[in-house]
């Protein structure tokens, strides 16, 4: 969790750790109107979570690490908190806001409300505005009961120079895929994908980056399928690297799903690196992801955990070619920072 204040400096609060964060409890106790508020609402979502439940306690440290961050605010002048995922840093920017009399937005990702969800009606109740990044996850939050009109949407914005993919002219396909290995990225089922490819007798070769717990089960797949002469495992990457490693394929995939505890990807910002770069982006029907990519269009779309779908997607190599245009039009007018930004200063300055 970390503070910035109008001239940009970083605080990082649990660095400072519990006995700052106590003495600020009791600074804002005699100092702030507002901590009486923060008892209450703490108090309220302690019981609404449940005694026996570790959340409910780890919400005490939050509510006393929102006392330092509201310190912290008052001196700095601060007319507006904004939270980035409406979890943790979100739990601590809601009793800050309590305790300070400021008020705040957040913005929703993926795993922070499809997974990670706490409390999250009484946080759109509390906040000026309750900000996601898709359509999708409006409609998610309308599902479980959610006050529509606290809902906007804000993309995740990027600021990326547009590319040039150069064509493939050669008879082999490129494929290139990059994420933490983890179940929701779905690399399992693009290996599957390029074996079938292979049995057809077309000349494929995949590079996967990234690292995590799924290293192994990938690696064992890969000799199970016997396409380890078509799989190249690359490692973790630098930010720096990824452009130009990535501009060396002819296609982007990235297969997520829906992992074991229902958590998946929101809309992967990996998408719109690929697409601002020209490089042709095949990925699934999940999430918000058709926002960004929308079929036909922008890109091309399968089913989850679908590997024939996914290697027939593949194959057509001239339709996807054929969308890159739109793909880094779409991203630039959609997903760009600076739009973006202007969305969000609409909402703090209404």
């Amino acid at each position: 969790m970390s503070v910035k204040d109008k001239m940009g400096s970083v605080h990082y609060l649990y660095r400072e750790g519990i006995v700052h964060f106590i003495i600020s409890f009791f600074i804002c106790l005699f100092t702030k109107s507002g901590t009486f508020k923060g008892l209450g609402w703490l108090i309220s979502d302690f019981f609404h979570v449940g005694l026996i439940k570790l959340p409910a306690y780890k919400l005490i440290y939050q509510f006393l690490a929102g006392c330092r961050a509201a310190v912290i605010l008052g001196k700095n002048g601060t007319e507006h908190i904004h939270a980035h995922f409406a979890n943790v840093p979100t739990q601590v920017a809601m009793y800050a806001s309590a305790v300070s009399g400021i008020p705040f937005t957040l913005t929703s990702h993926a795993n922070d409300i499809f997974e990670h969800g706490l409390i999250l009606n009484r946080k759109a109740d509390r906040a000026k505005y309750f900000i996601t990044i898709s359509d999708f996850n409006k409609r998610f939050l309308k599902d479980i009961g959610m006050n529509e009109d606290k809902i906007r949407i804000v993309r995740c914005g990027v600021n990326l120079t547009l590319g040039e993919n150069k064509k493939n002219t050669r008879d082999e396909i490129r494929i290139c895929s990059l994420g933490r290995l983890v179940e929701k990225k779905g690399m399992p089922t693009l290996i599957e994908a390029v074996a079938i490819l292979k049995k057809r007798g077309l000349a494929v070769k995949l590079s996967i980056a990234g690292d995590g717990p799924e290293q192994s089960k990938i690696t064992q797949k890969i000799k199970e399928l016997d396409i380890s002469d078509r799989v190249v495992m690359v490692g973790a990457l630098e930010n720096s690297q990824v452009a130009s490693w990535m501009s060396e394929h002819d296609i982007f995939v990235l297969a997520c799903q829906k992992d074991s505890n229902g958590d998946m990807d929101g809309i992967p910002v990996v998408l719109m690196e690929a697409m601002m770069l020209g490089v042709p982006v095949i990925t699934t029907k999940i999430s918000g992801i058709p926002e960004l990519v929308i079929h036909g269009e922008t890109g091309l779309l399968v089913t989850p955990e679908s590997a024939e779908e996914l290697a027939d997607a593949i194959e057509k190599r001239q339709l996807q070619n054929s969308l890159t245009d739109n793909a880094a039009k779409h991203v630039v007018q959609e997903f760009g920072r600076d739009v973006n930004i202007d969305r969000l200063e609409v909402l703090f300055n209404e």
